[in-house]
């Protein structure tokens, strides 16, 4: 910036030199159409390109601003720059030797595991292994596929389970509607339920409209055979439509910027899920909505009091996350107020002193949000670490999308925990008994609201 400034300096001083007035006289009778135009397109592309170095210089300035939490909610330095913990695991077991290692073990530790994968094949051995207790089914897998397809493959790893005498996969989707429909194709494309409510002016008419589509949406589950659908976002729309938070897109995904109006649209919604038997999932707690970068990237920070996203933020999941068969997913964000160094989805502080203690009886199914987030693989922990503390904080089910990646390093570090005695036993215990009341042996047993 400092050259161009010198050299549009110095081209001003030489434009002020006198001309001789021969020159003068030549420069008007030869200052013809065709000069003046050529002069033109001059100065056009110069113009042009003080532009180009404008947007340059903007798009420079969003890069460096796109690893920093936005004015109102800054990244504490002070953890950033604090000594990280030893990375766990200490050593990454091969794919071979986690599945040969004690089969008593990983199964307990699969049950805390939901992992996103390539293929069915990939994962019909972590399956059989009883390495896992839910699978992701993403746009990767169904595309292109016919849904009787997707939906036999799935019935296949539900009868190893059957045979197993163990509890049926949770089999998760992320269809929101809208922008984030990742089983469209095949099956039906929604709007977003932000998008369903917003022509409508009576609590009635919305009721009704929420109702029905979340009906049709769970008929079209249902074919597949998923049993939890990572939806309703419950994040409030704080920002505008030119939003720049990645590829969060917040904006296009929330219901609305009023609290009260999420509560009672994601409560209409899961109430009708749930008489499928399909889990809703709140997210993304402790909310998105003052968060203006991407968790996919990078981590972010929470700034404003606890008060205020106790009356504003936190309404949706207080009214909501009590009903039953409905989980909260966890975001990768922290609480400045309650915990600045840890992000909430392993946060001991964040997980007890609020989701499972001062607003319903701890029996609320939490997942978090996916580990293979930036957020997470590049925190001072690692995912290792993370692992570990979400078990320990009380989080039911960690959701690994990127299996072939992270799998092996997130189960060593358990394996090393556990075999360490590092694990939280009665943490485990409660666990087991909240995964109870959501996945069952067979289509025999009681529904989810006849277990409340």
């Amino acid at each position: 910036m400092f050259a161009l400034l010198v050299f549009g300096f110095a081209m001003a001083l030489l434009a002020l030199q006198p001309e001789p007035a021969g020159a003068r006289s030549a420069h008007r009778k030869f200052s013809t159409p065709k000069h003046h135009a050529a002069t033109y397109r001059a100065r056009r592309s110069a113009a042009r390109r003080r532009a180009a170095y404008r947007a340059a210089a903007r798009a420079n300035r969003k890069r460096r601003l796109a690893i920093q939490a936005i004015p109102d909610a800054p990244l504490d330095k002070s953890a950033e720059n604090a000594p990280g913990p030893a990375q766990r695991p200490r050593k990454v077991l091969t794919r071979a030797e986690i599945l040969a290692s004690d089969p008593v073990r990983l199964e307990r530790l699969g049950r805390r595991l939901m992992v996103g994968f390539e293929s069915f094949s990939e994962v019909k051995t972590l399956v059989e292994k009883r390495a896992v207790a839910g699978i992701f089914i993403t746009d990767q897998i169904v595309r292109g596929r016919k849904a009787d397809d997707i939906a036999k493959d799935i019935r296949g790893l539900q009868d190893i389970r059957k045979s197993q005498n163990l509890p049926r996969l949770l089999v998760a989707a992320d269809q929101e509607g809208g922008y984030v429909s990742r089983l469209s194709p095949p099956l039906k494309r929604q709007p977003s339920l932000g998008q369903l409510i917003s022509p409508l002016k009576t609590d009635g008419d919305r009721e009704k409209a929420v109702r029905a589509y979340a009906d049709e949406q769970a008929h079209e589950l249902e074919r597949l055979g998923i049993t939890m659908n990572f939806g309703p976002v419950v994040d409030l729309r704080l920002g505008g439509p030119g939003r720049d938070d990645g590829e969060t897109r917040l904006y296009w995904r929330a219901i609305s910027s009023d609290p009260f109006l999420v509560a009672k649209v994601a409560g209409w919604y899961c109430d009708a899920l749930t008489k499928f038997n399909i889990i809703c999932t709140l997210k993304h707690f402790p909310g998105l909505g003052r968060v203006m970068h991407d968790t996919h990237v990078s981590q972010g920070a929470i700034t404003a009091s606890e008060t205020k996203l106790e009356l504003n933020d936190w309404v949706p999941f207080r009214r909501v996350m009590n009903q039953p068969g409905v989980a909260t997913m966890i975001g990768h964000v922290r609480v400045g107020d309650i915990d600045k160094t840890t992000p909430a989805s392993y946060s001991d502080a964040v997980i007890n002193s609020v989701l499972r203690s001062r607003w319903q009886d701890g029996d609320s199914l939490l997942i978090t949000d996916d580990f293979s987030m930036g957020a997470v693989t590049g925190s001072r922990d690692g995912i290792g670490g993370a692992a570990i503390k979400a078990l320990n904080a009380g989080v039911d089910i960690v959701l690994l999308r990127d299996t072939a990646t992270y799998f092996d390093t997130v189960m060593s570090a358990l394996i090393e925990a556990d075999i360490n005695g590092e694990i939280d036993q009665k943490r485990q215990s409660e666990s087991r008994h909240r995964l109870s009341r959501y996945v069952f042996i067979d289509d025999r047993e009681p529904p989810l609201q006849a277990q409340q």
